[in-house]
C-alpha cells in the first residue's frame, strides 16, 4: 500500500513537472529576448538623441544662475533614455505576465504604462517652462540695463520666479496633481507682487521715458566718425555713442560724456 501511495506520489510529481517545465524554460527565452530587445531599443534611441543634438538643448537648461552655482545638472537625453527604459521594461512585464496567465499584474502594471505619457509630458512642460524663464530673466535684465534704469537684477529675478511658479503649477496640473489650494492662495500673492510692480513701474516711468528721449535725439543727431565741438571747448571725433554715453577722441585723450549731459551742452559738428 505505501509503495502504491509513493509511486502516485512520483507520478503526480513528474506530472506537475511536465506542465511547469515548458513554461520555465519559455520564461527563460522570454527574458532573454526581452533583454536583447531592451538593449536594441536604447542603442537606437542614443543614436537618434545623437543625431538630434540634444545636447544643445542641455547647455541651455544648465546655462543659467540657478543652476550653474550649484551641483543640479539637467540632461534631456538621460531622462528621455530612462523613460524610454521604464516604458519598455513595464510592456515587457505586461506582455510576460499575459503570456503566463497573470492577468492581474498586468492589469496593474497597464495602469502605471497608461499614466506615463501624462507624467513625461509634465516633465517636458517643466524643462520647457524653465527655459523660456530663464530666457525672459535675460532678456529683461539686458533691457532694464540698456536704458540704465535701476534694480535690473531685481526685476528680472522676480518675473524668473513668478514665470517658474506657473510652470510648476502647469506640470503638477498635468501631472495629475490637484492643485486648487496652491492656486487660491498664490493668486493673492501674485496679485500684491503685481501691484507693487504696476505702482513701481508707473513711478518711474518718467525717468524711463526721458532717458528713452535723450538716447532717440543722439541717435538722430550724432553719429560715429563726425567732428564736433563741444561748449567751444572740447574738440574731437565720435568713437562711440550708445543709449548710455558718448565716446570723443581728442587729439590729447579719450572722453566719455553721459548721455544727459551731451543733451544739455552745446554741440558743434564740424562739415568736412
Amino acid at each position: 500500500m505505501n509503495i502504491g501511495l509513493n509511486f502516485s506520489l512520483l507520478e503526480s510529481l513528474y506530472q506537475e513537472m511536465v506542465l511547469v517545465f515548458p513554461k520555465v524554460v519559455g520564461g527563460i527565452v522570454f527574458i532573454i529576448l526581452s533583454y536583447i530587445l531592451l538593449k536594441l531599443i536604447l542603442i537606437l534611441t542614443k543614436y537618434i538623441l545623437k543625431l538630434s543634438k540634444i545636447d544643445k538643448l542641455k547647455n541651455a537648461l544648465n546655462n543659467n544662475e540657478a543652476l550653474k552655482n550649484s551641483s543640479i545638472e539637467i540632461d534631456p537625453a538621460k531622462i528621455i533614455l530612462q523613460f524610454v527604459r521604464l516604458f519598455i521594461i513595464l510592456l515587457i512585464i505586461i506582455i510576460g505576465s499575459d503570456i503566463f496567465g497573470l492577468t492581474v499584474v498586468s492589469n496593474q502594471i497597464g495602469r502605471i504604462v497608461d499614466y506615463l505619457p501624462q507624467f513625461f509630458s509634465a516633465v517636458l512642460i517643466f524643462a520647457g517652462g524653465f527655459y523660456l524663464a530663464n530666457y525672459i530673466k535675460t532678456f529683461l535684465r539686458s533691457l532694464i540695463k540698456s536704458i540704465d534704469l535701476n534694480g535690473a537684477n531685481i526685476i528680472s529675478n522676480i518675473i524668473f520666479y513668478i514665470v517658474l511658479i506657473f510652470t510648476i503649477i502647469t506640470s503638477l496640473n498635468q501631472a495629475g496633481v490637484n492643485t486648487d489650494l496652491i492656486t487660491n492662495n498664490l493668486s493673492l500673492i501674485l496679485g500684491s507682487i503685481f501691484l507693487t510692480l504696476a505702482i513701481a513701474f508707473g513711478l518711474g516711468s518718467k525717468d524711463v521715458i526721458y532717458r528713452l528721449l535723450l538716447s532717440f535725439y543722439t541717435n538722430r543727431n550724432f553719429e560715429i566718425g563726425q567732428k564736433i565741438i563741444i561748449e567751444d571747448d572740447v574738440q574731437g571725433v565720435i568713437i562711440a555713442i550708445n543709449n548710455i554715453c558718448m565716446t570723443i577722441q581728442t587729439k590729447d585723450e579719450k572722453i566719455v560724456y553721459p548721455i544727459k549731459v551731451i543733451t544739455n551742452k552745446k554741440i558743434r559738428i564740424i562739415e568736412d
